[in-house]
């Protein structure tokens, strides 16, 4: 009997620019002129990439409350071991490319690493959903990924074995980043993370939730795939 894939806590690994682009349907001109949240951020070259380019992006994590060589450790402690996990359960998702999957992952936390203490409390800000720190519709776009739906229990369609993020905490999650958003909010997997992959159970609730807080939603196509899990498309909900 085949076992469900599951990671015990939320890795702490991230992406990079180029990925970004790809994973959110983007592009640095939709980016350019706007106040951008990405939250949670993780170790990713996204928030270093998009300040060399003077884009007005903020990452918030709860990890960034660590110092430099912590968050440098942990991270990769962290690549390391989901690559072993994922690499050696036989009911993993599609990982047909490990290696370019982990040379991605460090590619982004070089990026990262070399920006970080010079951004501390800044453009990396220590925060944990349900609850931001920053004032109401304080952002033009709000970019989610890979923390909502993908850390649900492996029972509703996420990868976390006991998760303590169920409905209940997607939903408060996503009104608190309605909240802090003026215009329009981007969030990425929309599916769930066994085989096969289909549409997640919370996303529903998640779209009639957004609607009720006067967001209009559509799911845009993504053409991102990092190796592990193709993404399919993408949940959009802009401000009516």
């Amino acid at each position: 009997m085949s076992i469900p894939f599951s990671i015990p806590c939320v890795a702490f690994f991230g992406r990079t620019f180029d990925e970004y682009m790809r994973m959110f349907a983007i592009d640095e001109a939709f980016l350019r002129g706007k106040r951008v949240l990405d939250c949670p951020s993780g170790p990713d070259g996204f928030v270093a990439e998009s300040a060399a380019r003077g884009l007005d992006v903020i990452g918030c994590d709860p990890m960034f409350n660590l110092e430099p060589e912590a968050a440098h450790a942990r991270a990769k402690k962290d690549i390391e071991e989901t690559l072993a996990v994922a690499i050696g359960n036989a009911d993993s998702p599609r990982f047909r490319d490990p290696d370019a999957f982990a040379r991605t992952k460090y590619e982004a936390l070089a990026r990262f690493i070399t920006d970080y203490a010079a951004g501390r409390g800044t453009r990396y800000v220590a925060a944990s959903l349900p609850t931001l720190p920053f004032a109401d519709r304080r952002f033009d776009l709000v970019l989610a990924s890979h923390f909502l739906f993908c850390y649900a229990d492996v029972r509703e369609g996420g990868m976390m074995t006991g998760s303590p993020f169920d409905l209940d905490f997607h939903l408060r999650s996503i009104e608190e980043i309605a909240r802090v958003c003026a215009g329009e909010m981007r969030f990425v997997p929309t599916h769930g993370m066994q085989q096969p992959p289909q549409r997640h159970p919370f996303l529903q609730s998640a779209i009639e939730r957004l609607h009720a807080l006067g967001f209009n939603t559509r799911l845009q196509p993504s053409t991102y795939d990092d190796g592990f899990l193709p993404l399919v498309d993408v949940l959009v909900a802009t401000r009516s």
